[in-house]
């Protein structure tokens, strides 16, 4: 656990080093735009559309959850989702490639018993032109 760690900030480091040029930044929007509607999809309980954000290898490890969860343990658990999540401050979007970015911003979580606030992680991808979560 602690070598992805590790992994996942030398990662972050080393994309941050590189400024984000026009079409960088059209790619930022979408990833930020699917990952706002991944959002919505869990706030809504919307299966489909959940699925439909994320690869189906998805793998999301959060305060939130006892231990890694694939999407349809997720989708299982939709009946007991209650928190409501904040973003505090900037979405960062690393690009890691031309088909892959890391994404961090800072939250504050309301709900179950949780950390008041939490640094979140989430890798995406691009596939068939569409920005999907693959990791969270």
């Amino acid at each position: 656990m602690r070598s992805l760690a590790t992994f996942c900030l030398a990662v972050l480091m080393i994309a941050s080093l590189s400024p984000a040029l026009a079409s960088e930044s059209e790619t930022i929007k979408a990833i930020n735009e699917s990952s706002n509607a991944l959002d919505k999809a869990f706030e809504k309980n919307d299966k489909a559309a959940i699925k439909a954000l994320m690869t189906p290898d998805h793998i999301s490890v959060t305060p939130y959850y006892d231990g890694p969860q694939t999407t349809d343990d997720q989708i299982a658990s939709l009946p007991e989702l209650k928190w409501d999540q904040k973003i505090v401050g900037d979405v960062k979007v690393s690009l890691l490639g031309d088909d892959a970015a890391l994404r961090t911003f800072t939250a504050d979580l309301k709900g179950k018993p949780l950390p008041a606030k939490v640094f979140a992680t989430g890798i995406v991808v691009r596939r068939n032109g569409k920005w999907i979560e693959r990791f969270d």
